[in-house]
């Protein structure tokens, strides 16, 4: 739950060039793609046979799979989030739009990843004394846009016995979000992934996490954790349930811990929709979360 509490009155900044975002992010997947014949061949009877599955996301959940995306292959995972949150008499509220993932296979159990949360827009609401002592309501509001993203995944191991599947993701933030958006520095982070296959209904996951987290001008160490069940309610409608938390949830803040669920829909092996509903277990997690989108991959 990355968040800023410092809202400016009426104000509102615009992003740095999100449609340079944007096109940044499709030329580096267009240009994967067409080079992927280096790593595989279409026709690899192994990469028709993970093409045969349906695909496995990092969204909705707060938890990170262990999968990567099948060689010579991208997913695009997109979604909107709000989340809502009161306290000591202010309430605020957040949208963020379009959280595009994109996802490239370029080689066996290794992926490229490209991440741009978007575009936030930011209202904080609270009341204030007018002139005559009386209390009335105020709002103010804040958008722009989020940093991008850059990073990897690399599947370890595959489950076996009581051994779960494991793998590792890592990332840095580039600097390219709108003020008070943005860190404005590079920051790095780590989560180590693991998953266990309990029978054709149930799974199990987790991640542990540590990211170098820039705050104006000091740079702290935040770890997260999560857990998540998931579970086939039928071929095509899956349900999870997961606690994730930050440690600490800011600089020189209290443990941020939260509580998530939500649904998937698969419309094809190759295309799924997902909804969530989160809340948080302290103060200084938000109260609602809330969110859906959809993935697709070719």
């Amino acid at each position: 739950m990355r968040s800023d509490t410092s809202i400016s009155s009426k104000l509102s900044t615009g992003p740095r060039s999100p449609n340079r975002l944007l096109t940044l992010v499709y030329c580096l997947a267009f240009s994967a793609q067409s080079t992927m014949p280096i790593f595989a061949q279409d026709s690899d009877p192994i990469l028709h046979s993970a093409m045969d599955e349906p695909l496995v996301t990092d969204r909705p959940d707060f938890t990170e799979s262990t999968e990567a995306i099948p060689t010579a292959h991208t997913q695009f995972e997109l979604g909107y989030t709000f989340t809502y949150d009161r306290e000591d008499g202010q309430r605020q509220r957040n949208q963020t739009f379009p959280e595009i993932l994109v996802r490239i296979g370029i080689a066996p159990d290794f992926e490229l990843r490209i991440g741009w949360e978007g575009y936030s827009i930011s209202d904080e609401l609270f009341d204030t004394p007018n002139r005559s002592g009386r209390l009335v309501s105020r709002e103010d509001t804040r958008q722009g846009s989020n940093d991008l993203s850059v990073g990897i995944k690399h599947k370890l191991f595959e489950q076996e016995g009581f051994l779960p599947h494991f793998g590792i993701l890592g990332a840095i933030s580039v600097p390219s979000g709108s003020p008070g958006f943005s860190s404005s520095d590079v920051d790095p982070s780590l989560v180590l992934l693991w998953a266990y296959d309990i029978n054709d209904i149930f799974a199990i996951a987790g991640n542990i996490g540590f990211a170098g987290i820039s705050d104006d001008v000091e740079r702290f160490l935040q770890t997260s954790a999560s857990i998540s069940l998931a579970m086939s309610l039928s071929d095509r409608l899956g349900f999870y349930v997961e606690y994730f938390g930050f440690y600490p949830g800011g600089m020189d803040t209290d443990d941020a811990h939260n509580i998530n669920g939500g649904f998937t829909y698969l419309i094809s092996n190759d295309f799924q929709l997902d909804m969530r509903l989160g809340a948080g277990l302290n103060d200084q997690a938000d109260d609602i979360v809330a969110g859906v989108g959809f993935s697709v991959r070719i």
